[in-house]
């Protein structure tokens, strides 16, 4: 990116930016369809993704592009600018020798994502992308057909730069035929959620290759994270802000509705059924009973608990009703919840006091606030990127002002199943970024966090600190 030149909107790349939970807890992402990548070599000969700057393709849609490389799908990485002048005050660097940098740069960030696509550069000047735009236009167009997918920036991003190219990629659409999709980067930065054109949202839901394929290749773009040197002008011009929106379990393209596949939503009863399965041919398919590493993890989720008791608790993915039956000593009342209909009948069989079994799936069964504590333990990957953030939403808003949100998970590899337990905590931490967060227990086996309760530590409320 370049924040050199005078953007469209007024913001500057060192801002504070959107805060995260102001975007990420927004209803309208319940209507946000996932695009179905596997789908797209079907309908599309090749991928070619504009990048105003290097690493604008990375940061925006690094994740399309290494899950459309491993579709199959031809990809073309077209950067128009070196980015020459992203640190124009920089205090040894010169822009012949950023240029240089960054050239290099984006070669090897491509290259993490989809080995062997090329990287074509136009060498427009930085910032000068808006004066060079019918040029721009014929060299997309000479790289595109009407069965190519255009990916570039939004043509309302902020910077003139970005506003140009996705100006370019209407006219090349027009022209060639090819779709075009668009994507929001500095728009996260200064604008807000009425800011985005929700009907046009697409989602790309990412997974553990992706995600790691996109934290290497913003890792190859170390001239924008990382200092050049020790003068004022020598800063990143990619902060944490930016980082962490490069980071989330979604990427968003803007598109008009029919353009690119979309996944269908999956029902209760798709998702039960797997599990419904292994509880058919075993009582205890997770091997709980007998295991020390499984009592030991329900003896730290209760010890991390600011409270010695809780008048409603909701426990989502509550499986046999383990944990639900630590779960009913600390509270007055328990609604556990499960997708899978054979194992609430093994967990009624535990004939708890207290406890409403409810069958249903996540997001949708997480209803029926306020509670005191709501817990997720070995659920989070279970989910697809956006059935998490939809249920992290529903777990905000069904949590009592001074309530307690848990999360427990495995944190080693996990196979056949759309997340892992760092990318649920990951995830879940900037969307809970409001909520004071109380604990953190991070060992070889468990990750552990506590979000929210009260202002008072159990210590401060028994006086002893």
């Amino acid at each position: 990116m370049s924040a050199a030149v005078a953007p469209a909107v007024a913001f500057r790349h060192d801002d504070a930016g959107t805060p995260e939970p102001d975007w990420l807890l927004d209803p309208r992402w319940s209507g946000v369809a996932a695009v179905d990548v596997d789908v797209l070599p079907a309908l599309f000969d090749d991928v070619v993704v504009a990048s105003a700057h290097p690493d604008d393709e990375t940061l925006a849609v690094g994740g399309l592009v290494a899950l459309a490389h491993r579709a199959g799908l031809a990809v073309r990485v077209l950067v128009v600018t070196d980015g020459a002048a992203s640190h124009p005050d920089a205090s040894t660097w010169t822009p012949a020798a950023l240029s240089a940098v960054r050239r290099a740069e984006v070669e090897a960030a491509v290259e993490e994502l989809a080995p062997g696509a090329p990287v074509d550069r136009l060498d427009v000047p930085d910032g000068a992308v808006a004066e060079n735009e019918r040029a721009v236009v014929d060299a997309l167009a000479a790289r595109c057909g009407p069965r190519s997918l255009l990916v570039a920036p939004t043509d309302v991003d902020g910077h003139p730069d970005h506003d140009a190219l996705g100006r370019a990629a209407r006219e090349v659409g027009r022209r060639t035929g090819a779709t075009v999709a668009h994507y929001p980067l500095w728009l996260w930065h200064w604008g807000g959620p009425d800011d985005l054109g929700w009907s046009a949202v697409h989602a790309v839901e990412l997974d553990r290759a992706a995600l790691d394929a996109k934290a290497a290749a913003v890792s190859a773009h170390a001239s924008q994270h990382g200092p050049l040197g020790p003068g004022p002008g020598d800063g990143p011009v990619v902060t944490g802000p930016v980082l962490r929106r490069a980071s989330r379990l979604v990427e968003v393209l803007l598109a008009r509705p029919g353009d690119l596949p979309v996944r269908p939503s999956r029902t209760a009863d798709h998702v039960g059924a797997p599990f419904d399965a292994m509880y058919g041919s075993d009582d205890d398919p997770w091997a709980f009973d007998g295991s020390f590493y499984e009592s030991r993890k329900r003896d730290l989720a209760l010890a991390a608990l600011l409270r010695p008791r809780y008048e409603r608790v909701l426990e989502i993915g509550c499986a046999d009703g383990v944990l639900t039956e630590r779960l009913v000593e600390r509270a007055d009342s328990v609604v556990a919840v499960d997708v899978s209909a054979r194992a609430l009948d093994l967990a009624a069989g535990r004939d708890l006091e207290g406890v409403e079994w409810r069958r249903g799936r996540a997001p949708d069964a997480v209803d029926g606030g306020p509670f005191d504590l709501v817990v997720l333990s070995e659920v989070g990957y279970f989910l697809t990127p956006l059935e998490l953030l939809a249920t992290l939403r529903r777990c905000v808003d069904v949590l009592a002002d001074d309530g307690e949100l848990l999360f427990v998970h495995w944190r080693h590899p996990t196979n056949g199943v759309p997340l892992d337990g760092p990318a649920v905590h990951a995830q879940a931490a900037p969307v809970l970024a409001r909520l004071p967060h109380r604990v953190h227990h991070d060992e070889v086996d468990l990750l552990l966090d506590l979000w929210g309760g009260g202002v008072l530590s159990p210590a401060e409320r028994e006086g002893r600190a």
